[in-house]
């Protein structure tokens, strides 16, 4: 109590006159005051002196990191909220400030922070954002961790290096295309697993009737509707871009994933007009659905909240298209580090906590908290997670193995050029550093609004994402 009430008076004798003042509903008196401190040994008062000083520079070197993502289930919070609480007992002198947001939120705070130089030191970045924010000076690059890590324990294609450099570290593969049924509604109807459009389609208009739909995709004016575009847009036989980056969009690919949606339209729910990732799953999740092609983060929620759904449901491949393949949208979900050209200030610390999250048993441990849906972008992790996660699916590994399958895929930045032959993707190599801001602009939903809403025709729509998109192009070109 006597070092509390030195530090207390001693900080109202340096802000007030000489004269009477009040300090916790008690009158001193100067006088008094003065009687006070000369009771008090001199020791004592360096001493407490002393300890204050000495904790001063000890508050001033904490360093604050933060961290913005969108993996907002309740056990990857969990997860975030472990580790941070381990990481900061082995780092005293390091604060982590997580935030949390929704996957369309996301782009929207991103691009809020960087024009305000506000952007938190480690943020999710997607795959068509690292070339830009590379070129731009946005980022700080991460060759050093990576190899600490293992660059040969990564799958192939999850490391994509800009000018050489490699500026974002991936802590789970996405993939957005396994197809999930309802096995229960296509015995009762006598339907197989479909293996193409054709079948899928057929399936879709006899699962549609008395209350359920056969099928559903997202067409709102969002970022999935885009991802679920193209992968239809693959598996036609088409691309965005060639490989010498000249826009390709108006392609007979492209008329025919968008001819394709405009027929399934009939067997999907009236509101696809506003899907998004989420009602990908809410809506199946509803037992109404025969037929929903997403993420694995379907499967899982299924298995948490609806039991009997889920055991009703299988997971099989994505359907061939007219190119005699189902082309996957697979990407990697990865963190970067942001530099101090947008207002990044702890990066070393930054760089610490990184590599501690994505790395050793916390990826596996992450990797297990939405199972099957995070795919460890590590070899020597995949296995185990497959294994270990077993449980979570009721023993059903075979739902993990389909979901881990990442051959035959494309993303956004990978797919200028590429070709498809006897059932088998052959990327280009060319990586593209234009159709971020195409993507970002929303132009491949809105070609399918135009066409599923609109009804425009698939050829006009295609033509009209072709100008936009070529205008968008010239002008990063400038």
């Amino acid at each position: 109590m006597t070092e509390e009430r030195i530090r207390i008076l001693s900080a109202a004798l340096r802000e007030s006159p000489p004269q009477e003042r009040k300090l916790g509903g008690d009158q001193f008196h100067w006088e008094e005051n003065q009687m006070f401190l000369r009771k008090i040994p001199c020791a004592t008062i360096v001493a407490g002196v002393a300890v204050c000083l000495l904790s001063l520079p000890a508050m001033a070197q904490v360093k604050t990191v933060r961290f913005l993502h969108n993996e907002t289930d309740p056990p990857s919070i969990e997860f975030y909220n472990k580790a941070i609480n381990e990481f900061e007992a082995q780092n005293p002198d390091i604060k982590i400030a997580m935030e949390a947001v929704s996957t369309d939120g996301r782009l929207q705070k991103v691009l809020a922070a960087v024009n305000s130089k506000t952007m938190p030191e480690i943020f999710k970045i997607l795959p068509e954002e690292r070339f830009l924010f590379a070129n731009k000076g946005y980022l700080v690059p991460l060759d050093d961790m990576i190899d600490e890590i293992g660059r040969d324990d990564y799958l192939p294609g999850s490391l994509v290096p800009v000018d050489g450099k490699v500026y974002d570290v991936p802590y789970s593969l996405g993939n957005f295309s396994v197809l999930w049924q309802r096995d229960d509604l296509l015995k009762a109807k006598g339907l197989s697993t479909p293996k193409n459009w054709t079948d899928l389609e057929a399936d879709a208009k006899a699962l549609t009737g008395d209350g359920n739909y056969g099928f559903i995709f997202p067409a709102g004016k969002n970022r999935m509707t885009s991802i679920f575009l193209s992968h239809l847009i693959w598996s036609a036989g088409g691309t965005y871009f060639d490989k010498d980056l000249n826009v390709t969009f108006d392609n007979p690919g492209t008329i025919k994933a968008l001819a394709f949606l405009k027929r399934m339209a009939q067997y999907s729910p009236k509101g696809i007009g506003s899907y998004s990732y989420g009602d990908m799953i809410n809506v199946y999740m509803t037992g109404k659905v025969g037929l929903d092609i997403y993420a694995s983060r379907l499967i899982a929620n299924a298995a948490l909240t609806t039991p009997k759904l889920f055991d009703e449901t299988s997971a099989a491949a994505l359907p061939a298209g007219p190119s005699g393949v189902g082309v996957k949208f697979v990407n990697a979900n990865s963190f970067a580090l942001s530099s101090e050209a947008v207002g990044a200030k702890n990066i070393d610390a930054a760089r610490k906590f990184l590599k501690f999250i994505v790395s050793g048993d916390r990826l596996k441990e992450f990797s297990l908290t939405v199972h099957p849906h995070l795919i460890p972008p590590l070899k020597d992790v995949q296995e185990e997670v497959i294994k270990d996660g077993a449980a979570s699916l009721k023993g059903r590994e075979e739902i993990a193995r389909i979901a881990f399958d990442t051959s035959n895929s494309l993303d956004f930045e990978s797919e200028a050029g590429a070709q498809f032959k006897d059932g088998k993707v052959i990327r280009s190599g060319v990586i593209n550093p234009y159709i971020g801001s195409i993507v970002a602009r929303g132009i491949p939903a809105e070609v399918v609004q135009r066409v599923v809403f609109q009804d425009e025709t698939p050829e006009d729509a295609a033509a009209w994402g072709q100008k936009r998109m070529q205008d968008i192009v010239d002008n990063l070109k400038k």
